[in-house]
């Protein structure tokens, strides 16, 4: 079965993003060619799930390109979103459940990647639907943001790989434990 992965890179002290939804600290920041690229980390991608937030950030910042044209994305929203014409995106609401349900079956068998924001990656968290966590944690400290996995119960991880890249970030992934 695909995991929910939330792929993600966070400051020190656990934001996603600052309080105006801008990432500067990590669009300043060099990873280096030691981090694990992002490619590598894509070709495992079936299908994306993010919330009406992110989507909106990601058409705002990225109008020329959707950089997932060629996965299926669910948004999960109430809201009534345009979609941009030819595009591969279903806005979704209901049971974490049944969006995962429906993603992983749209993955054909790959992962698939929760990209966002931290409220909506929570909300499969809490329902038991996220397996892995790949955190890149950044070096910086902003004081205040998006947190990373605003959840509301306590999850427990198992940590897979840990690597101190030569930038001074670190690479993180873990599974979630869940029972």
């Amino acid at each position: 079965m695909a995991d929910l992965v939330y792929y993600v890179a966070v400051t020190l002290d656990g934001y996603i993003a600052d309080s105006d939804h801008k990432l500067d600290w990590l669009m300043a920041f060099p990873l280096g060619d030691d981090a694990t690229p992002y490619d590598d980390f894509y070709r495992t991608v079936g299908a994306v799930i993010m919330g009406a937030e992110t989507y909106s950030w990601i058409l705002e910042n990225s109008p020329e390109a959707w950089p997932y044209a060629n996965v299926p994305a669910f948004i999960v929203t109430h809201r009534s979103l345009s979609i941009p014409e030819g595009k591969n995106i279903t806005l979704v609401q209901g049971a974490a459940s049944m969006v995962a349900a429906q993603a992983r079956m749209a993955a054909k068998g790959k992962d698939v990647w929760l990209v966002g924001g931290g409220k909506t990656a929570a909300l499969f968290a809490e329902a038991d639907e996220l397996q892995r966590l790949f955190i890149t944690q950044i070096p910086v400290v902003i004081g205040a943001g998006i947190p990373l996995l605003p959840v509301s119960k306590v999850l427990n991880l198992k940590p897979v790989t840990q690597k101190v890249l030569k930038s001074g970030a670190v690479e993180l992934v873990c599974d979630v434990v869940v029972g």
